[in-house]
C-alpha cells in the first residue's frame, strides 16, 4: 500500500461490477476498499440479472460489446469453475418459426463469425427438434457456449479474491463524497451507523 493513504484504490457499489473492477486493482498489487451501501453485497441491478453468459452472436463487429462479451465469456468459465461457482453450459437455440425468418438466421450467424464466437452450428428444423422436441422450427442456430451460472456465488468469489489479497468490501457503508488532496490522492466520506473519513490514491 501506498504511504499516509488508508487504501491504494476504493471502489463504490459492491454489484457484480464493482467487485470484479475491485478484484481486478487487487490483483495488480493494490490494496482496495469496494463501499456497498446495501446490507449485502449484489443487491442493486445485480440482483436483478437473467444469469446468462452470453455468447456474443448479436453485438455490432468491432464494437467494446462484441469484443467485451467473447473475451469476458472466455475468461469467465475458468474462474467460476477455479472457484467452484455453479453455472452450466447448457447452449442456446436461435430458431426460425417459419421460412421468412431462416434468412435472419444467415445474418446472425454471419455476425457470430465476424465476432470470433466458436462453435456456430446451422441446423435444420429436424435436428434442432431432436434437441428440444417441443420447438417449432424450420431451422436453428445452436450457440454451444451460451450458459447459466449462479451470479451471486459469481460476486462471493470476487469478494473474497479482493479479501485473500489485503482489501475489503465494507457493507451498509455508503459513499458520501470525495474530495481531491492538495499533494494527490482523495478524501473519501463514507456514511452509514459509523461515518467515517478514508483516504486513497486512486
Amino acid at each position: 500500500m501506498t504511504p499516509d493513504f488508508d487504501f491504494d484504490a476504493v471502489v463504490v457499489g459492491a454489484g457484480a461490477v464493482g467487485l470484479a473492477c475491485g478484484r481486478a486493482l487487487s490483483a495488480r498489487g493494490l490494496v482496495v476498499a469496494v463501499l456497498e451501501e446495501q446490507g449485502h453485497i449484489g443487491q442493486g441491478v445485480s440482483s436483478r440479472n437473467s444469469e446468462v453468459i452470453h455468447g456474443g452472436l448479436y453485438y455490432a463487429t468491432g464494437s467494446l460489446k462484441a469484443r467485451l462479451c467473447v473475451q469476458g465469456r472466455r475468461a469467465l468459465y475458468p474462474f467460476l469453475e477455479r472457484h467452484n461457482v455453479g453455472f452450466k453450459k447448457c447452449g442456446k437455440l436461435v430458431v426460425a418459426t417459419n421460412d421468412a425468418e431462416v434468412a435472419r438466421l444467415d445474418t446472425i450467424l454471419a455476425q457470430a463469425l465476424e465476432n470470433d464466437v466458436e462453435g456456430m452450428e446451422h441446423l435444420t428444423g429436424e435436428q434442432a427438434r431432436a434437441l428440444e422436441p417441443g420447438l417449432n422450427a424450420h431451422a436453428a442456430l445452436l450457440s454451444p457456449e451460451s450458459g447459466v451460472f449462479d451470479s451471486h456465488g459469481y460476486m462471493l468469489a470476487l469478494q473474497g479474491e479482493i479479501e485473500a489479497a489485503g482489501g475489503a468490501v465494507v457493507i451498509a457503508t455508503p459513499f458520501e463524497g470525495a474530495a481531491a488532496l492538495p499533494g494527490g490522492g482523495f478524501s473519501v466520506r463514507a456514511g452509514g451507523a459509523e461515518p467515517t473519513t478514508l483516504t486513497c490514491r486512486l
